[in-house]
């Protein structure tokens, strides 16, 4: 980066995404209010982030864009000839090609899903952008907006709330369950804006949902930085499961950012499979709850060339009989680096947490790191942890090989299945191409 930027240059940037935002979305004043209360807290907030400093991500604001994409794409000829190949390897038919690389041209699919939607508004599911939701519910998305945040506490979360856009705003009436899961795909086309969607799930009482959030490859990212938030609030007896895929472009910095409210008997099940992380992919998800709900947090990761990857996750468990899962399973490749971090916090009896990590390092170059933490304030919590790092031992590769199959072909076989548990519960649509990616990604053809 040649130019030295301040940050009166970001606010100055900022402060125009924001009155422009106003605009394409016709905000309430209360929403304005917001956003510039976050400009303000951005001048000053802290950045702790081991990869990003103050002036990439300064540089981020300023020029969000990646140089070197094609401006418009309308056809896959138009995709550059590196990602055209990728597709072509994964062996996937044109069709879901076009779908992946973001290209609008499943219209007919849109229509009918949004009359699906309709059907399903008249039972009590509300399934809408987050932007059209703060006008038609203003109250509601009121009462929930940033409420599992402080816009201040860091940069990043400051930023994101003053110039997010996009997202999906998921009610559930209570008693209302969903039978199949909800396929939910950010593809934002406004070039000059941030890529920070914000996403509100709200389940009233026994109410149950399915949500798959992502794509398995979105090819085309025109964006140095993705800031992706997530507020779920679950009330008593409801059951959500949030499933998040992602395979993002290397040259693409992730930060999500999730965190949930787990009412009383409440169940949040959230599966990550992070098959591309991008340049660098941290997130730190923190659940709280009540009295037996139950959190559980399950991430796939796959480790590539030089990405960074830090994962963490914090449940607070605060009502009685509350129970918490963080388990991670990592194959570590080239020279990558994967760091797992988990703390279950218990505060209130008979509570039960537990912490895993496995990973499989592929390189003499990968790096592996995990902290797991407990902490217990009550007398009779029940908190464990256990991690494994090892390699694909010798003797499984000889014996999968005298059984005819190459090298390459054994070690796929391991590796997959090494992670096979945790992708019980992915739709089967997903698992082909998920299994897709981890073969090439094994045999070094990503």
């Amino acid at each position: 980066m040649s130019e030295t930027l301040t940050l009166s240059d970001a606010k100055s940037i900022i402060e125009n995404q924001i009155e422009e935002l106003a605009r394409r979305n016709r905000e309430p004043k209360w929403m304005m209010r917001i956003r510039y209360k976050a400009l303000e807290e951005f001048m000053h907030a802290p950045l702790n982030d081991p990869i990003i400093d103050e002036q990439t991500l300064l540089h981020f604001i300023a020029k969000p864009e990646i140089e070197g994409l094609p401006e418009k794409i309308e056809s896959l000829d138009d995709l550059p000839p590196e990602m055209k190949a990728l597709l072509d390897r994964l062996g996937i038919n044109e069709v879901e090609q076009k779908y992946i690389a973001g290209l609008a041209v499943q219209t007919d699919t849109g229509v009918i899903y949004n009359q699906f939607l309709q059907e399903w508004a008249k039972r009590g599911l509300i399934v809408l952008p987050t932007e059209e939701a703060v006008r038609k519910y203003p109250d509601v998305v009121k009462e929930h907006f940033l409420k599992l945040f402080n816009a201040g506490e860091s940069k990043l979360t400051a930023y994101h709330t003053a110039v997010w856009n996009g997202g999906i705003f998921l009610y559930l009436k209570e008693n209302l369950k969903v039978p199949f899961p909800l396929h939910l795909f950010f593809l934002i086309q406004e070039s000059s804006l941030a890529q920070a969607p914000h996403i509100i799930i709200i389940a009233e009482k026994n109410s149950e949902v399915h949500l798959i959030e992502g794509c398995t490859a979105p090819i085309l990212v025109r964006h140095s930085l993705h800031l992706d938030m997530t507020e779920a609030y679950l009330h008593e007896n409801a059951k959500v499961r949030l499933t998040v895929l992602q395979n993002w472009p290397e040259y693409v910095h992730t930060r999500p950012m999730t965190r949930a409210r787990i009412g009383k008997n409440a169940q949040f099940l959230n599966t990550t499979v992070s098959l591309g992380a991008g340049k660098s992919n941290i997130a730190n998800p923190k659940y709280w709850a009540s009295e037996n709900g139950y959190v559980e947090l399950n991430g796939i990761i796959l480790g590539q060339k030089d990405w960074y990857i830090d994962l963490g996750g914090e449940m607070y468990l605060q009502g009685e009989g509350a129970r918490g899962i963080n388990a991670s399973k990592a194959v570590i490749m080239d020279e990558s680096t994967v760091i797992t971090r988990g703390v279950i916090r218990a505060e209130a009896p008979r509570t039960k947490g537990h912490i895993s990590c496995d990973a499989l390092l592929m390189s003499d170059k990968a790096r592996m790191e995990t902290y797991p933490g407990l902490v217990s304030l009550v007398d009779d919590a029940e908190l464990s942890h256990e991690a494994a790092i090892g390699k694909i031992r010798e003797e499984e590769l000889f014996y999968l090989m005298s059984r005819g199959l190459s090298e390459e072909k054994a070690t796929q076989l391991i590796v997959k299945g090494f992670l096979e548990p945790m992708l019980k519960d992915i739709p089967i649509e997903f698992l082909v191409e998920i299994r897709k990616i981890i073969e090439l990604a094994v045999s070094g053809g990503m």
